[in-house]
């Protein structure tokens, strides 16, 4: 009995492990996922509605670690993640746009020009633009 259940934890351990997965809300209808596995880093920025299936994927790429919580994609632009000290709750109702995690969107080039007027604005007293809060995502025991 202690082999078989010895064998099953050997062959669920690789999908129980938990990569790490961050979600950005960017307005009301709209995320930004980074997700930084090792070796697989990337980020999504969808835009959704409340129409179910109407999700469009405004921003999609592979990224490269270039510094702790710094990320670059492969034309320069930088996703620059911050853990803050503790949640920040602009709408205590809703929890919209809160989170212990900062996301600074910014870069130079053509690829960050095309991408800058498509992010939404995020109108909040002290948050500049292009800076968005977010969570870890929650715990996920199977992964695809």
């Amino acid at each position: 009995m202690k082999i078989v259940v010895l064998a099953l934890t050997l062959l669920l351990i690789p999908s129980l492990t938990r990569a790490e997965e961050y979600d950005f809300r960017s307005d009301r209808y709209g995320d930004i996922f980074l997700y930084t596995d090792k070796g697989k880093e990337r980020v999504v920025v969808m835009r959704t509605s409340k129409t179910p299936g109407n999700e469009e994927t405004i921003f999609e790429s592979r990224l490269t670690p270039s510094g702790v919580g710094i990320y670059v994609t492969p034309k320069g632009t930088v996703f620059t993640l911050k853990h803050l000290p503790a949640p920040v709750i602009n709408d205590g109702n809703r929890h919209i746009n809160s989170g212990d995690w900062q996301l600074t969107v910014s870069g130079h080039g053509a690829e960050f020009k095309r991408l800058k007027p498509k992010m939404p604005i995020v109108e909040l007293e002290e948050t500049p633009p292009l800076v968005y809060l977010g969570s870890k995502a929650n715990l996920k025991l199977f992964r695809p």
